[in-house]
């Protein structure tokens, strides 16, 4: 029984083991070498790995069939041959993943012990963490490398302005070491204050909003002279989400914005080229080879009109699809390899009915940024010439497309030029009686012969292009603008062979830049007759030009420009405020207006200006100049200070003609008092003599009378407060609002316990203010929350209050809330107006003067008062009071 139960207990503890076991027993091939094993035991995790409950006394190798492409078996193998134990890690690989596990291996006389221990999940994290360690290290060398050789500058700001990081280019650019920048402000690393002021601003803004900025700026450059740059700030968070430092780069597009101006104006030229050329152009542009531009020949050629722009070219003419030139077209777009040839055969649909037609055909990628775009093509219909010489050379098929394509004339010439050979061309370039021997004189006008002479000369010893802008003599006399272009030919010996040349008609482009130079010489005499100072700056705000006035004015000479010849002129308190304004119009792109002083050098003396600019924009909205002018208002400045004294003279009038009205509303309420209390004393005398004699409504007419007596009693006593509410100045002191309000509950005590209301309040604060007046205020509040209760329901006022920081000034934000009738939201500009009522004045009493005090009262405190209500559920009043008051009578 005892054998059993250790047998019981030793499988239990075989079983539960967290790692595979197997007894193994050796088999044996015909020489005595063990081949394979035959399985004895294997406890659970064994038999779940291998899934096979029968497997005592099958091979291993039939059992473990997963590791059969191994050498775990071999493994096994020595440790039986050699009685050594062995310890290794071994995997194996099925469908889904790769299997790591730890074997150890024991003989035990016959038989072999095996632990398996499954250790995927440890190498699968090993190797991740390797790579990761690899990929974090790679990552920093590759962030160090990138950081430091870019020719951007790249750089940290912490949130008081301080570089803690900046790359090599910047330190270069600064001309000190990391140890001598990095700690650091702005204007210690050589900003000016201008600048270093708008970045501390900008680095503020992307810490508070916690979003990038991109800007452009422009200043001078020690060695390279004014330059543009493109720089961003962008925000660094913590793990909590807050900004702990901004980063920045900073780009020198100058060139680049260069390169814009002339990519404009060689695009410009493009398009003009392209509808002057005389062969019939279009241009295609995107995969779908939409039609971007095309000239009027080609429109002319296909036999349809503007309309075919914006459209696909095989949606214009389907019959292309399949055919030879249509796979040319493909191949061009998508390999990008140009394609000419002459005399295609292009069937298509031109006049309605489908026929043959035969173009010398050139074809032309349009490459951006090293990608494909578009196409040109050039097709010129040789269908004639075809048919009349379908024996003419290719070559010279293609010669002539290529001319008739590029320029008005092409032409050869000898090493020497001395001869000029093969002409061709249209128009009046091509004049076939002039070439030959002595063509200079006939081509180039005198007036620009030495000049070619000298660039030909030049170009013949540096073997290189000849480039040049020229007058020619028209067959009609007329002198005409030619642009030429001829280029060396050399041999496997670098000798000049001849020459190849171009040249094309420019005479319209010159016209139109005569025109240009024209209008700007009126611009500038038409500026130099007004009597105001006219300038003109750069986007970046650099100022390009000045009219005479400015320099009859300053005494400059006419060459200074800049911030240097203006700054220098003004007056002193005056310099920051217009360069600080001018600064942030030009960032900014909005107009400038500001008025200041500046140094006529004739007297010595300032004076006052108005100066404004506004921003001249291209139609993409792109500043291409500034346009500004500088108006002398010194007289006005003058008249205006003599109007301020006038105006506190009649100020003075006014308050004694106010001081008379004070005096006459207070007579004249006095003396309206006085027959109203007539009216209500004979009413009454009459109801006593007639008491018993009166019928129903002999009794209501006298009670209106005596409704309308009191309510003009009212409006008396309303008229006469809201007339002296300005008149009479009150002391400011110490006013506690809380005991303001108490005092309020007790005078109305009686109405609170007949209507029910209850007033909340606490912790209202202590302010500088007039006391009586302050306490109309909040009486009248509170009197209209009372008056103005729903039916039936006790009116609820929560008087409550906050502080707000204003400009540096702290105010008390009060809060007056009521349970009310309420009012409607569009009645709210009309509330605090004298004498309007919202409500019928049969069902609520009042004058209509209430709100209209209240109103008052706050803007004498220096502050204000807002409504806002919902019918049916209240209003709210918000009282805006400052803690101190500028005056001590208010």
């Amino acid at each position: 029984m005892e054998l059993i139960n250790n047998l019981d207990l030793f499988q239990t503890v075989f079983n539960s083991a967290p790692n595979g076991i197997a007894v193994l027993k050796s088999l044996y091939d015909k020489k005595g070498k063990v081949e394979d094993f035959s399985i004895l035991l294997c406890n659970t995790y064994a038999i779940n790995w291998i899934n096979i409950a029968d497997y005592k006394g099958k091979r291993f190798s039939e059992v473990f069939y997963k590791i059969k492409e191994t050498n775990i078996l071999e493994k096994f193998i020595e440790t039986a041959e050699t009685g050594i134990a062995a310890n290794f890690e071994n995997w194996y690989e099925d469908e889904n993943a790769k299997h790591w596990f730890k074997f150890t291996t024991v003989k035990e006389s016959e038989l072999l012990v095996v632990t398996m221990e499954d250790i995927t999940e440890k190498k699968n994290a090993e190797n991740a963490l390797n790579n990761a360690l690899i990929d974090a290290e790679k990552q920093k060398r590759l962030y160090n490398s990138i950081i430091n050789s870019t020719p951007d500058l790249v750089y940290v700001f912490d949130l008081d302005y301080k570089f803690t990081y900046a790359n090599k280019a910047l330190l270069s650019m600064w001309g000190k070491t990391a140890e001598d920048a990095i700690g650091r402000g702005l204007r210690e690393n050589g900003y000016e204050d201008w600048h270093a002021e708008m970045h501390e601003q900008e680095i503020d803004t992307v810490a508070a909003e916690k979003r990038a900025i991109r800007g452009t700026v422009s200043f001078p450059h020690a060695e390279l002279g004014r330059r543009i740059y493109d720089y961003i700030l962008v925000p660094v968070f913590n793990e909590k989400g807050e900004v702990e430092v901004v980063a920045g780069t900073t780009r020198d597009i100058t060139e680049i914005k260069l390169a814009e101006e002339k990519l404009q104006q060689s695009e410009s030229r493009f398009r003009k080229m392209i509808h002057q050329t005389p062969a019939p152009t279009l241009v295609l542009r995107g995969d779908d080879l939409i039609i971007e531009q095309i000239n009027t020949h080609m429109l002319q050629m296909i036999g349809r009109g503007q309309e075919v722009i914006g459209m696909r070219l095989i949606d214009v003419l389907p019959e292309l699809e399949g055919q030879y030139v249509w796979e040319q077209v493909l191949k061009v777009y998508n390999e990008g390899i140009p394609f000419d040839q002459s005399e295609v055969l292009v069937p298509h649909n031109r006049t309605g009915k489908l026929k043959d037609y035969y173009y010398n055909l050139a074809y032309r990628p349009l490459i951006e940024d090293g990608q494909i775009t578009g196409m040109i093509q050039v097709a010129v219909e040789v269908t004639q010439q075809v048919v009349a010489r379908q024996k003419m050379e290719e070559s010279e098929s293609r010669f002539r497309a290529l001319v008739n394509a590029s320029s008005d004339l092409v032409y050869r010439m000898d090493a020497d030029w001395m001869i000029m050979q093969n002409l061709e061309g249209d128009g009046s370039l091509s004049n076939s009686g002039e070439r030959g021997v002595n063509w200079l004189d006939k081509f180039i006008h005198p007036s620009d012969l030495g000049k070619a002479v000298d660039l030909i000369s030049k170009s013949i010893i540096e073997k290189s292009i000849f480039e040049m802008e020229h007058r020619v003599i028209n067959p009609d006399d007329s002198i005409g603008w030619v642009f030429s272009r001829v280029v060396p030919i050399l041999d496997d010996q670098e000798k000049i062979i001849e020459w190849f040349g171009a040249s094309s008609d420019i005479t319209s482009q010159k016209e139109l830049q005569n025109v240009i130079t024209e209008s700007e010489e009126k611009f500038r005499q038409l500026a130099d007759l007004v009597p105001q100072i006219i300038w003109t700056a750069n986007p970046d705000g650099f100022v390009d030009y000045y009219n005479s006035r400015w320099y009859e004015y300053t005494g400059y000479q006419e060459h200074e420009f800049g911030d240097s010849s203006w700054i220098s002129k003004l007056h002193p308190d005056d310099v920051y405020l217009v360069s600080k304004g001018w600064h942030e119009s030009v960032h900014a792109g909005s107009p400038y207006q500001l008025e200041f002083r500046l140094r006529n050098a004739n007297t010595g003396g300032y004076r006052w200006f108005l100066s404004k600019a506004v921003p001249i924009k291209d139609k993409e909205g792109i500043i291409t100049k500034w346009f500004g002018t500088c108006t002398d208002i010194h007289e006005q400045k003058s008249n205006t200070e003599k109007l301020e004294i006038l105006v506190a003279e009649r100020t003075k009038e006014l308050q004694r003609s106010n001081d008379d009205l004070q005096q006459f509303a207070h007579v004249a309420s006095h003396d309206l008092k006085e027959p109203v209390r007539k009216i209500k004393t004979f009413v009454s005398r009459l109801e006593d003599h007639l008491e018993g004699q009166l019928d129903d409504s002999a009794s209501k007419f006298i009670d209106r009378i005596h409704v309308a007596a009191d309510r003009m009693f009212n409006m008396i006593d309303g008229v006469l407060a809201y007339s002296k509410i300005n008149a009479d100045s009150q002391k400011a002191t110490i006013v506690d609002l809380n005991e303001t309000i108490k005092n309020i509950e007790t005078d109305l005590e009686i109405v609170l316990q007949k209507t029910g209301a209850k007033i909340y309040y606490q912790d209202l604060p202590v302010l500088e203010g007039a006391s009586v007046l302050l306490y109309q205020l909040f009486y009248n509040l509170i009197n209209n929350s009372i008056k103005f209760a729903k039916e039936d329901i006790a009116s609820q006022i929560t008087i409550t209050a906050k502080e707000q920081i204003e400009e540096d000034k702290k105010f008390a934000i009060i809060t007056v809330e009521d349970n009310g009738i309420g009012f409607d939201l569009d009645q709210t500009g009309r509330i605090f107006e004298t004498f309007t009522r919202l409500n019928s004045k049969d069902r609520y009493e009042g004058t209509g003067l209430g709100l209209s005090l209240c109103k008052k009262i706050a803007e004498r405190h220096g502050g204000s008062i807002t409504a806002s209500g919902v019918p049916n559920k209240g209003a709210v009043f918000i009282i805006t009071i400052p803690f101190e008051q500028k005056e001590k009578d208010i």
